[in-house]
């Protein structure tokens, strides 16, 4: 009898145990969030005109700091107790600095990548995970309109990669806050510029206009947001 009852008490704990996990497998989670990046960045500038026979190439290399409001959406579907995959989408607005204003408009950016997270603690409450993505990304430089102006922006489309933490914290069997920090790197090589109606008129006179930008992004994100659990 002492048995039977001790091996009901042990199979009721098991249970109880297994009913408690946040996160188990085919857990479907949406996460939505805000946040700051901030990054370390390294710019090349490549210009090449040719007119009348001559070429005239100007080169630049710079490195700067930049930071951006960050607004992250991701989804994740759970493969097992422990091994999640999902995508994830991440707008970026950057700040501007005073004295960048008077030509510089906005810049934004537009992730979209997949990620693979491994759980390391899954209570009934708390979902603590690491994460690994990478995807692609879209970057728009935009100017301001000035008179006489030959360039207006930049964009491109590059790449994305992405390591970091995040602890999910449920108020409700459904339901919580997310915490995330990350480090988070980005590559954008062969920017294009935008011309304004002056600009392709002038280039229509040149025999070549070639302008080739490789700007590097890196560094650490951090930001909170509501978790939800079907």
């Amino acid at each position: 009898m002492k048995k039977i009852t001790l091996n009901l008490i042990l199979f009721m704990l098991l249970v109880s145990t297994a009913q408690s996990q946040s996160f188990e497998k085919g857990n479907f989670n949406i996460d939505l969030g805000i946040g700051i990046g901030v990054y370390a960045t390294h710019q090349k500038n490549t210009q090449t005109v040719v007119a009348g026979g001559l070429t005239q190439t100007q080169k630049s290399d710079t490195t700067d700091g930049a930071a951006s409001f960050i607004v992250p959406i991701s989804f994740e579907y759970g493969i097992s107790n422990k091994f999640g995959i999902g995508a994830d989408l991440t707008f970026s607005n950057y700040f501007i600095a005073e004295e960048d204003k008077p030509n510089l408009k906005s810049v934004k950016g537009f992730d979209f990548g997949l990620k693979f997270n491994y759980h390391i603690i899954s209570s009934k409450r708390n979902d603590l995970f690491v994460g690994f993505g990478f995807g692609i990304s879209s970057l728009s430089w935009n100017a301001q309109p000035q008179p006489n102006q030959i360039i207006d922006g930049y964009s491109g489309v590059g790449s994305y990669w992405n390591i970091g933490i995040s602890d999910r914290i449920f108020f409700m069997d459904n339901i919580g806050i997310i915490f995330n920090m990350s480090y988070r790197g980005y590559s954008y090589t062969g920017l294009e510029a935008n011309l304004t109606s002056e600009g392709e008129d002038l280039v229509k006179l040149l025999d070549k206009f070639e302008q080739k930008i490789d700007w590097t992004f890196n560094g650490v994100n951090v930001g909170l947001g509501v978790a939800v659990k079907f």
